[in-house]
């Protein structure tokens, strides 16, 4: 979550507006969507093509990488 963090100023928390994608909201927020593995809507996976509601809550979770 640090490195997502980084792209957004280190804020753990934004407000977004409901009617886009998920991808079209990372996108437009400034995290490329190939960055992220797991989208959590109200608590349920979604994919990144799930539209963002009105009250939703949105958790994202980067890839991790490994050696």
């Amino acid at each position: 979550i640090g490195h997502l963090k980084s792209l957004v100023n280190g804020r753990d928390e934004l407000d977004v507006e409901s009617g886009s994608t998920v991808r079209a909201t990372l996108e437009k927020v400034g995290i490329r969507s190939e960055l992220v593995a797991l989208v959590m809507v109200n608590d349920e996976q979604r994919d990144k093509d799930y539209v963002v509601q009105e009250g939703d809550v949105v958790k994202v979770m980067a890839v991790i990488g490994g050696g």
